[in-house]
């Protein structure tokens, strides 16, 4: 059935709250790369943005799964969240002070690269506990294309509160759009473990993760979808989305504030379509 995951009634809130979390994470790179570019005008940090964000995904994918597996998921999601909250801040003061250096920004790019990974399995557990196995298809496509909005509407009104409030005004705010996930967490019994096959481990086992990929090979669809991620990723990624600003620059028009916002929401447009009609 199409949207089956949409029956619901939590999982529509955790779709409502995950979309407005990845709103704020947009919105935080949508101020911060703009300011940093202004300030430094530096393409070895806007590599490091790069860099920063996706490597503890992969130095730290299999260690913050293990986590997912032993412990509460919602606490680790709330951590996740805080981690957030306090660099979306952090980024303000350094701003409205205008005391921000190159050493701060590398320290915060970081912090929010671990707090991405501490979130993500998480996360994918907590949604096999709302929704159950039959039906966990139809959530997670739903949830990737919540993610996506969150990046589509993160422009937009990314770039409006830096143009209306200035970057540290916006910032602040932003670091209060993660509050209704935070909350609603301590609100929902949902632990990642309830369901059944989703035993607690006592501890984290690296043959473990050797036993999954041994048993994907198997999968001739799954090695190859993975193969092209991560040729996509090794070839293209997501660097192009740090050097948005210097793009906008380049596009040589007086409006480059509104160039930027444009090229980031037209990024994310496709992915949201293209998740509804999987959906539907």
């Amino acid at each position: 059935m199409a949207f089956a995951a949409l029956k619901y009634k939590d999982y529509r809130w955790f779709l409502a709250a995950t979309m407005l979390a990845m709103m704020a994470d947009n919105i935080e790179h949508v101020i911060s790369y703009w300011v940093l570019f202004q300030k430094f005008h530096s393409p070895v940090l806007a590599g490091f943005a790069v860099i920063s964000h996706w490597t503890p995904f992969l130095l730290l994918s299999v260690y913050f799964g293990g986590l997912a597996d032993r412990y509460d998921c919602r606490k680790l999601i709330q951590i996740a969240q805080v981690m957030y909250m306090a660099v979306s801040a952090i980024w303000a003061v350094l701003f409205f002070t205008d005391t921000i250096e190159i050493w701060h920004a590398c320290v915060l790019l970081v912090i929010h690269g671990i707090a991405g990974v501490f979130w993500t399995p998480a996360e994918i557990l907590l949604i096999h506990d709302i929704v159950g196995g039959d039906d966990l298809p139809s959530a997670v496509r739903l949830n990737a294309t919540a993610r996506q909005l969150g990046i589509l509407f993160g422009p937009a009104v990314g770039g409006a509160m830096m143009l209306w409030l200035g970057a540290p005004a916006g910032l602040l705010i932003n670091a209060l759009i993660y509050v209704p996930f935070t909350v609603w967490l301590m609100l929902v019994p949902y632990t990642g473990h309830l369901r059944e096959g989703a035993p607690v481990r006592r501890g984290l086992r690296w043959r473990d993760a050797f036993g999954v990929l041994r048993e994907v090979a198997q999968h001739r669809s799954i090695v190859t979808m993975i193969l092209l991620g991560g040729a996509a990723s090794l070839f293209v990624g997501n660097a192009f989305q740090a050097n948005m600003p210097e793009f906008a620059h380049d596009l040589g028009t007086e409006k480059t504030d509104l160039a930027y916002n444009a090229l980031l929401t037209a990024n994310a447009a496709g992915s949201v379509f293209g998740g509804f009609v999987l959906d539907g």
